[in-house]
């Protein structure tokens, strides 16, 4: 399982799932706010954050970077 979580394409897939979630839910909001839209653009903005925090662990050079094996401890 850490191998899939590790590959650099499940950022692709979540950066474009997380998009999609985000414009669907803000595309309903005019229409009035419901549950549904806030819903679906939380989790749009929660996978996007994810993918970005994650693609700087996948990155050499950053402080958070986990690309040599090494964990951040916090």
């Amino acid at each position: 399982m850490r191998d899939v979580l590790s590959s650099p394409w499940i950022n692709i897939v979540a950066a474009v799932v997380g998009g999609m979630a985000l414009g669907y839910g803000l595309g309903t909001l005019p229409g009035g706010i419901g549950v549904p839209g806030v819903v679906w653009t939380l989790f749009g903005l929660i996978l996007l954050w994810w993918t970005l925090s994650d693609r700087r662990k996948a990155r050499r050079g950053t402080s958070e970077s986990e690309a040599d094996g090494s964990h951040t401890i916090e």
